[in-house]
């Protein structure tokens, strides 16, 4: 069963009860599937079956809707980031071959005299009216793409599970982002397994916390949805301030939060959590980078009744291990990722691709399982280079390759010990400083550049930057930085910025990035000094 067939499940049996609760506004199960039939019916009177929708939407229960009508009419949502540089969405557009824009209120503004780029879709729907050159029967509202006959959606064929179901954008080294493929047999395979691991049932209230574009929503409101759960977006602003945040999920009376350490870290620093607290929350869970036990060991002693579970899982596979946090990992010095879930199949790698099955032998974490992308969009060099055919078991498995690096103890339990590439996590967000640098070296008074990441005890990683000028060219800090918010989403932006004549460099001529990072490498503060 599919993403959009469970929701409409869960509909046809709890009709009444509360799906979706944002701000002031609730919907019920029934009425927010009719509302899907009908945008659904829209977009299949107007596009082939398989084509792509670009939905530049900030987070609000349309949103979601118009996720779940693009399952539903066989077509491909594409989510992007509306915070991030607008040449960054303008790229996703085009590398997606979106054939759709969808706009909210507040980018509909940022788009407003892209006339070229809007002139080859074949529609745009938005909230008012963009006026560029096409002409008006390509622009429609929300409200107006929903009175379409259902004739259309009828006559579309059943989904399959080759479908593609949404294209989630990440960084890449080039210093364009690449677009991860995500069919509906990836996504079903993780709801399924969310849906079974997670006790969560009607009367569960789910923070939708994450932005739309990660992958970590998809357990939010697929799993949410498939279980009758109600699923409650945070808007950008609040998810900002610590403050804020924890009188939402006090107010809305969260049951379930599903977050990124760095946010949760900024919950204990800065807010009241401490007076406070939250009676309600009884499920506690994060991924996307490494929470450090000792603000966890404080964060679960303030949320004495939440179970926490730590989960691990690149964007190309979502989440592939799981481990129930207790009091005895909290005396380790790291979390320890747990053990695969169903039906994947994780193994640890050597250099030379063979398998690594001794406790304590550190590998690369390699993953097969249905739950794996089939890759990058349009690029299949990249595709190729991120699998693995590993011997074990007695047959040869195709695997995605992280660049992850663990050992298995002697209880069967994955440890995580880093990576060995340049992907780093920072504030929850996965960045190639290779981006970074890319995007650096294109401003043109730069003729070098290094960047490095810094361990932070509540970002996990801070970026810092290091350029070299160009002959006779000067480069004034706080010029650079505003250049960089112009260009990169602000996650990526470098928290420090030095110029420097020259960067140190190895024997063989490449930045020594090691030598860098000493530099910058400051303690953390539950570390012990020396």
């Amino acid at each position: 069963m599919f993403l959009h067939e469970r929701f409409w499940e869960t509909a046809q049996q709890l009709p009444e009860a509360e799906a979706f609760s944002f701000g002031a506004v609730s919907w019920t199960y029934g009425a927010s599937a009719a509302r899907v039939e009908r945008l659904a019916a829209g977009l299949a009177a107007r596009l082939p079956r398989g084509a792509r929708v670009a939905l530049n939407l900030y987070k609000s229960i349309d949103a979601i809707v118009l996720m779940l009508a693009c399952l539903r009419a066989g077509l491909t949502y594409v989510p992007i980031d509306p915070t991030s540089p607008l040449a960054r969405r303008r790229f996703i557009v085009r590398d997606s071959t979106a054939r759709v824009l969808v706009l909210d209120q507040r980018t509909l503004l940022d788009w407003a005299h892209e006339t070229d780029l809007l002139e080859t879709l074949d529609l745009i729907v938005a909230p008012a009216e963009l006026r560029p050159a096409a002409g008006s029967d390509r622009l429609l509202s929300v409200d107006l793409l929903a009175e379409a006959a259902p004739a259309a959606l009828d006559a579309r064929a059943a989904a399959q599970a080759d479908d593609l179901a949404a294209i989630l954008y990440t960084s890449g080294s080039t210093g364009e982002p690449k677009g991860v493929m995500i069919t509906q047999r990836n996504a079903a395979a993780f709801v399924d397994w969310g849906s079974a691991y997670f006790d969560l049932h009607p009367g569960d209230r789910v923070a939708v916390h994450a932005p739309l574009h990660f992958d970590l929503p998809v357990l939010d409101i697929y799993v949410s949805l498939a279980c009758g759960a109600t699923v409650c977006p945070i808007d950008e602003k609040t998810v900002l301030f610590p403050e804020a945040l924890l009188r939402f999920l006090r107010t809305q009376r969260i049951t379930v939060l599903y977050a990124v350490p760095s946010a949760l870290t900024a919950l204990i620093n800065r807010s009241s959590i401490a007076k406070a607290g939250l009676p309600d929350l009884r499920l506690l869970l994060y991924a996307g980078e490494e929470f450090h036990p000792a603000p966890l060991a404080r964060l679960m002693r303030l949320l004495p009744r939440t179970r926490v579970f730590n989960l691990y899982g690149p964007i190309e596979t979502n989440v592939v291990t799981a481990c129930a946090v207790g009091l005895e990992h909290l005396q380790q010095q790291h979390i320890p990722i747990g053990q695969p879930i169903a039906n994947t199949r994780l193994f640890l790698a050597n250099a030379n691709g063979e398998l690594v099955e001794a406790p304590g032998e550190e590998g690369e974490i390699v993953i097969s399982g249905p739950s794996v992308s089939p890759g990058y969009l349009n690029q299949p060099d990249l595709t190729a280079s991120a699998r693995l055919w590993l011997v074990a078991d007695g047959r040869r498995w195709e695997c995605y390759r992280t660049g992850d690096f663990a050992h298995w103890d002697a209880q069967g339990t994955l440890h995580f010990l880093g990576r060995r590439d340049a992907l780093i996590k920072t504030r929850g967000f996965r960045v190639d400083l290779g981006d970074v640098e890319s995007t650096l070296m294109m401003h043109p008074a730069i003729a070098e550049v290094g960047v490095i990441a810094a361990p932070h005890a509540e970002y996990t990683n801070l970026l810092y930057a290091c350029v070299v000028p160009k002959p006779g060219s000067v480069i004034e800090t706080a010029a650079l930085f505003a250049w960089c918010r112009e260009q990169l989403p602000a996650y990526m932006v470098p928290s420090e910025i030095q110029i420097r004549e020259q960067l140190p460099k190895t024997s063989t001529g490449k930045i020594a990035r090691r030598e860098l990072a000493t530099q910058f490498r400051t303690p953390m503060p539950f570390e012990k000094p020396g």
